[in-house]
């Protein structure tokens, strides 16, 4: 049975990237998803302009634990 997939959603491609380059190089599997008018029209307060962020799901505690380091954040179990 192929892996679920876990999403969080961001408001800005930019950081949508950055988020996805620093999974990436610490070796995950990262999908985005996007509309794409979002990104033409630079659209940031509606929900055309957010960002979804994908991991496998058997890898999102990881990602969630990475993730917080980056930010100085401590992690618990909820999230």
């Amino acid at each position: 049975m192929p892996d679920q997939w876990v999403t969080v959603a961001v408001r800005d491609w930019i950081e949508a990237q950055l988020i996805k380059g620093l999974l990436e190089s610490s070796g995950f599997l990262v999908r985005l998803q996007a509309e794409p008018l979002g990104k033409v029209y630079g659209l940031t307060v509606s929900p055309m302009g957010m960002v979804l962020i994908q991991v496998p799901e058997s890898l999102a505690e990881q990602a969630r634990t990475l993730l917080a380091a980056e930010k100085g954040e401590e992690t618990s179990g909820a999230g």
